[in-house]
């Protein structure tokens, strides 16, 4: 391939031009308060929006403009493709000069998540054709399944909105028990407001039919007999035409508590209809209308500062002797977790799971259970879980288990080990992204030493987990790695 020498040239003045816009927006950013334009990690997008599996989609033709994330490169490129590293002048520039060529450019490789590519290979031939002006390119997709809409101009706080939407699908079904519901806000920490409703209404449920109500069961019927009528009453009242910017979800958890607060003034049942109308004629206009704004504005950015908080599995045993040391320090650990603003996700039954559960319970803290349909009515959730995750078996079960942002070991029998050397075993061949994985205890010495004498495990298997003294050392690890907000 013969290319014109001054192409060359032209190519460093392209790059230049390039590096130029990206200092000019990033400018633009600071002074207008506008959004970052940093690129979506392909990793981050995955985990918060709790990916079910994937297909090969086959070799498409894609739009330019729906690829904004990377595959281990985000830190390259901005959001419009635009480099922002000086290191990749002379690849990029190689690459545009091929551009000009008659011989074109292989397909690149993306993952598809909702309407968002993510560039696994192609990079700069994606950076160097938006340059030039190009609309699509070929591209080799395969397709990641979530329930999750994505769309390329998606910023950190909606992305966390989503996870968020993502956690409590997973948690409830609610997407396979009532295909077409769509619960979205537009603000923070809204889901867990919707868990205390579903566990209310199982509660009367239960008083009022005189039986125990399967979480699933709670869970649509939250849905039909409150959710759905207070949206169908949105919809004909046509309150949202009056709020823009906000969603059904919104206005309903507001009408809900609005309705509330007549029903204990005025001590009667109020309607969801006058709930609704009281709520429009408060708060669309005037004083109403600003303090509503002010508190969404502080909500946002309190949502902004805090993020969601990291999740904690705790593995353990459900048959550890009564009077077991392992028990006190597994309800030091949930302690030490809730307080430092953790989530605990545990089996949900008794033994360490219990203990541990009790301790982040009485911290204050939010402790999950992954219970199995397997053993209904043989066990029973300890009563310390202040959400309830059902699933089939085990195998469900481990998944979620291993959807954590970090997992401890405690001291335990064979479900311990199963659940432990799955963990490891995913996190070695690389299946879930690196995160802290730590073994609470010394007696764990010496069984890591027995696996490197009799095993086939290697130096850099050992290096994915750490062996800590006690429950106070594996806070210090995780406040070190994930450092959530308080």
């Amino acid at each position: 391939m013969t290319l014109d020498p001054s192409m060359r040239v032209k190519a460093d003045e392209a790059f230049s031009l390039a590096r130029r816009r990206v200092l000019f927006q990033r400018i633009l950013t600071f002074f207008r308060g506008a959004r970052p334009d940093s690129m979506l990690s392909f990793d981050e997008v995955r985990a918060k929006l709790k990916v079910r599996g994937q297909h090969y989609a086959g070799l498409q033709t894609i739009p330019l403009d729906k690829i904004a994330g990377s595959v281990g490169r985000y830190q390259e490129f901005n959001r419009a493709f635009l480099p922002t590293q000086e290191f990749i002048r002379e690849r990029w520039k190689g690459v545009y000069e091929v551009a000009h060529s008659l011989e074109g450019f292989p397909a690149i490789d993306v993952y598809q998540i909702g309407d968002v590519y993510f560039v696994r290979d192609g990079h700069h031939r994606v950076s160097v054709l938006k340059e030039l002006g190009a609309t699509t390119i070929e591209a080799t997709v395969t397709e990641l399944e979530t329930p999750i809409p994505l769309s390329a101009d998606v910023d950190d706080l909606d992305l966390d909105l989503k996870g968020e939407y993502a956690t409590f699908l997973q948690e409830t079904a609610l997407d396979a028990l009532r295909p077409d519901q769509q619960i979205e806000f537009t603000l923070p920490g809204q889901y867990q407001k919707l868990y205390e409703h579903i566990a209310v209404h199982r509660y009367y449920l239960g008083q009022r039919e005189e039986r125990e109500i399967p979480y699933a069961e709670a869970v649509a019927r939250w849905y039909d007999e409150v959710y759905y009528p207070t949206v169908r009453v949105i919809a004909e009242e046509d309150v949202l035409s009056a709020f823009p910017g906000r969603t059904e979800a919104d206005l309903y958890l507001w009408i809900i508590e609005k309705r509330h607060f007549l029903g204990e003034q005025e001590d009667e049942e109020v309607s969801l209809e006058q709930a609704a109308t009281e709520f429009s004629r408060e708060f669309s206009s005037g004083a109403g209308r600003k303090q509503l704004d002010a508190s969404v504005k502080q909500a946002r950015e309190a949502g902004q500062k805090k993020g969601p908080a990291k999740t904690v599995a705790v593995f353990g045993s459900a048959s550890a002797p009564p009077d077991h040391p392992v028990l006190a320090e597994a309800e030091r650990m949930g302690q030490l977790l809730a307080e430092a603003g953790f989530t605990l996700m545990t089996g949900g039954y008794s033994g360490t799971m219990e203990a541990a559960s009790r301790g982040a319970q009485q911290a204050g803290g939010q402790v999950i259970g992954v219970t199995m349909d397997l053993f209904t009515p043989r066990l029973q959730p300890n009563r310390w879980l202040t959400r309830e995750r059902r699933v089939k078996d085990f195998f469900p079960r481990l998944q979620q288990l291993t959807g954590a942002d970090a997992f401890v070991v405690l001291r335990g029998g064979i479900g311990t080990l199963t659940e432990a050397t799955l963990a490891w075993s995913l996190l070695q061949t690389g299946q879930i992204t690196p995160r802290p994985f730590l073994f609470v205890g010394d007696g764990w010495h010496s069984l890591f030493d027995a696996f490197r004498a009799e095993t086939f495990m290697k130096d850099r298997d050992f290096s994915l987990a750490t062996v800590v003294r006690d429950a106070d050392e594996a806070l210090a690890v995780l406040k070190d790695t994930l450092a959530p907000a308080p």
